[in-house]
């Protein structure tokens, strides 16, 4: 997991349509991609996925040129994918972290489960550590 990934899953009622618009929107709004009525997230991830499956990515410029938007949006979005640890950067190009939606999702789903493996395994250290706390608290008051 990168050391500033933030996947956000949000619980989102399935979408009433299942073709590829529907389920990209959908897929936006469940991993807080894009704010609501935008547009231009689904779109994008569409473009990344097509070009992560045909192995050849796309850059900020292909995209830019395809969407005809202005190039700080496409680099907003960009940053945005990278940062929930859905598309990562290869030189120019840009990628689905794996080779298709299923197996990006189930990286994440390996992250998170290592992420809060790790905070269980420190909020046990934080219970010990405030149980010790008490215990020597009761310890005084019982002398003094």
């Amino acid at each position: 997991m990168a050391s500033e990934e933030k996947i956000v899953v949000r619980q989102i009622g399935r979408p009433h349509k299942e073709n590829a618009d529907a389920l990209l929107v959908w897929f936006c709004e469940s991993l807080d991609l894009s704010g609501n009525k935008d547009i231009m997230g689904p779109e994008m991830l569409r473009e990344i996925i097509n070009g992560s499956l045909n192995g050849n990515g796309v850059t900020s410029k292909e995209l830019n040129w395809k969407l005809n938007v202005p190039r700080t949006t496409v680099i907003y979005h960009l940053n945005r994918f990278i940062y929930s640890g859905i598309v990562i950067r290869r030189g120019r190009r840009y990628y689905l972290r794996s080779e298709d939606m299923k197996s990006t999702l189930q990286e994440l789903q390996a992250d998170m489960i290592r992420e809060f493996q790790r905070m269980m395994d420190m909020a046990q250290k934080l219970d010990g550590i405030l149980e010790d706390e008490t215990y020597a608290r009761r310890r005084r008051a019982k002398k003094g």
